[in-house]
């Protein structure tokens, strides 16, 4: 989709930066890929080390504007991969990064050309092999524990102590921008909804590399219908927090990660912290659901004024949704309570 953050840069801009880092080579072929609406890749084919096919991604120019949660994202995905280069799950090989600007007026790494397609390309369904394998990877990236909560591309501005500090700054972050853009959300509510809840979000007490965007465009497939991941991408948009939260971002793999038995068995298999959810674990869930449609919705501003609108309406319902959702389970706890009180009486 084209959108104001895609760059366009010229075959000559290309080959000055492959140049740099693949002195002698030869570029026969470069193909601007589709999917995405913030960064733009290219595909780049010839020789001299470019003979399998590289990936060139780079970040929007700085000039364009982009919301908080967004700046400086690249630098977050080469820095969560770098987390993960002794971890086993399947991801790309970095070649380069340039994060100078000097080359071309923006950050940009060379990766290697992924194989297979995407999972939302090949739509293998509820594999039980594939299901097993993402759980167990997901598990993997859990285990890279750290010292401080918050958002990696935050990491001077959004080091946190505490869990329920983080996502508190997350969210009025975010808020703030939608405020900006003159976006029309029950602002008063969401922030009651979040606060009155900070002391349930500080029972996560270990902050852990989460993958805030693993849906189905981000894992790929080797070859259609296999029980085989040949790589996960885009960590641009991770943060260090409740490994619950990852559980929200997995669209069009599954909606609801409670029923799929096989994911669950495959992360139960290698996490040391079984994923057995609790009622409150089911409320700070959805809440990590409406932190993803706020910034959602904050990111429909790069769109044109339609589908701006369109995005936004559909966004807004499911916010206002999860909001209705909040007040029953508050409901139905005190309800529980009360009469757990009541039979000890």
């Amino acid at each position: 989709m084209k959108t104001v953050t895609k760059n366009v840069f010229t075959r000559k801009q290309i080959r000055r930066l492959v140049n740099k880092h693949f002195p002698g080579a030869e570029i026969t072929s470069v193909r601007t890929l589709k999917g995405g609406t913030f960064n733009t890749l290219y595909q780049i084919e010839g020789t001299g080390g470019l003979e399998k096919g590289v990936v060139l991604k780079t970040s929007p120019i700085e000039s364009v504007g982009v919301p908080n949660h967004e700046k400086d994202i690249l630098r977050a995905e080469i820095y969560a991969y770098q987390l993960l280069k002794h971890v086993k799950i399947p991801i790309p090989k970095i070649y380069v990064y340039d994060f100078s600007r000097k080359v071309i007026p923006c950050d940009y790494f060379i990766m290697e050309r992924i194989k297979g397609k995407s999972w939302y390309e090949l739509w293998p369904g509820k594999n039980p092999e594939l299901m097993r394998a993402l759980g167990r990877y997901t598990a993997r990236i859990h285990s890279v524990e750290y010292d401080w909560f918050g958002d990696i591309n935050h990491a001077f501005a959004g080091r946190f102590s505490t869990w329920g500090k983080a996502f508190t700054f997350m969210v009025d972050d975010v808020l703030y921008e939608i405020s900006k853009q003159g976006g029309k959300l029950p602002y008063k509510e969401i922030r009651s909804a979040i606060y009155s809840r900070r002391e349930l979000l500080d029972t996560v007490k270990t902050p852990v590399l989460v993958n805030f965007d693993m849906w189905a465009g981000n894992v790929f497939l080797s070859q259609k219908r296999t029980s085989s991941i040949s790589a996960i991408i885009d960590f641009e948009r991770s943060f260090f927090g409740d490994p619950l939260a990852a559980f929200v971002s997995a669209l069009f793999i599954y909606d609801d990660v409670e029923k799929e038995t096989d994911f669950i068995a495959g992360y139960n298999e290698v996490s040391k912290r079984p994923l057995i959810l609790t009622s409150g674990d089911r409320e700070k869930m959805i809440l990590y659901e409406m932190l993803l449609y706020l910034r959602s919705y904050c990111e429909t501003q790069r769109y044109n004024f339609w589908m701006r609108n369109i995005q936004r309406l559909s966004i807004q319902s499911l916010i206002l949704y999860d909001l209705r959702r909040l007040k029953k389970l508050s409901m139905k706890n005190r309800r529980t309570v009360s009469n757990h009180k009541n039979h000890i009486q």
